[in-house]
């Protein structure tokens, strides 16, 4: 008679193999565009640095796109997730808002490998990919915040243009400090701070042209 015990620990530890063998793969793919860029990331060259056939890889991802996106999800996710607690400190819209971007710089920062990894100019993402999930969850968050500072009066040409403003900044401070050779002379604290201190005089310019009378 089969012992049941026996035989769900060989499940559970087979599970488990199959967890290690996962981030194992996810491993390998930050190391390889460490080494090489988006080009140095194929399925055959994963496979590789983990010790599995090409076949055995694409039991766990169909294609180069399914498993990148895996990373590039994890990723945002957990940036997400910390720029959101830490924003919850704030009371106002504004200091919220303040607050979301620091974080979500401050994660970065710490991660530069993986804002290469992420941000990489040549990634090939599709729309489907960029429309939902983790990779619009930050930017929606930012632009109901953005919405609140401007106030209900606020068109959707100034609501727009708050937006990209806003992004273009945050996202061209972490380029600047991380993917550039030539970093900025001032301190990258100092220089988030007049980062930041810039997003909330241009808030407040775009709240009162929202408010004044036609």
């Amino acid at each position: 008679m089969p012992i049941q015990p026996a035989r769900k620990s060989t499940h559970r530890r087979r599970g488990a193999e199959r967890d290690e063998l996962r981030e194992q793969i996810l491993q390998a793919v930050g190391r390889l565009h460490l080494e090489g860029g988006y080009g140095a990331v194929t399925m055959r060259g994963v496979a590789q640095a983990v010790g599995i056939s090409a076949m055995s890889l694409y039991r766990y991802f169909p294609n180069k796109s399914a498993l990148l996106e895996q990373v590039w999800g994890e990723v945002l996710e957990a940036s997400l997730q910390e720029a959101r607690t830490r924003s919850k400190a704030g009371e106002a819209p504004i200091q919220r808002l303040r607050l979301l971007y620091a974080a979500y710089v401050r994660f970065w920062m710490e991660r530069p490998q993986d804002f290469k990894l992420v941000f990489d100019p040549c990634n090939e993402i599709a729309p489907s990919f960029l429309a939902a999930g983790p990779a619009s969850g930050f930017r929606r968050e930012c632009e109901t915040l953005i919405d609140a500072c401007l106030g209900p009066d606020a068109t959707p040409a100034q609501r727009q243009l708050a937006h990209d403003l806003c992004r273009l900044k945050v996202i061209g401070y972490l380029f600047t400090n991380i993917g550039m050779s030539t970093k900025p002379r001032l301190a990258p604290a100092q220089l988030l701070d007049g980062v930041l201190d810039d997003l909330e005089q241009q808030l407040l310019r775009a709240r009162v042209a929202a408010d004044a009378p036609a």
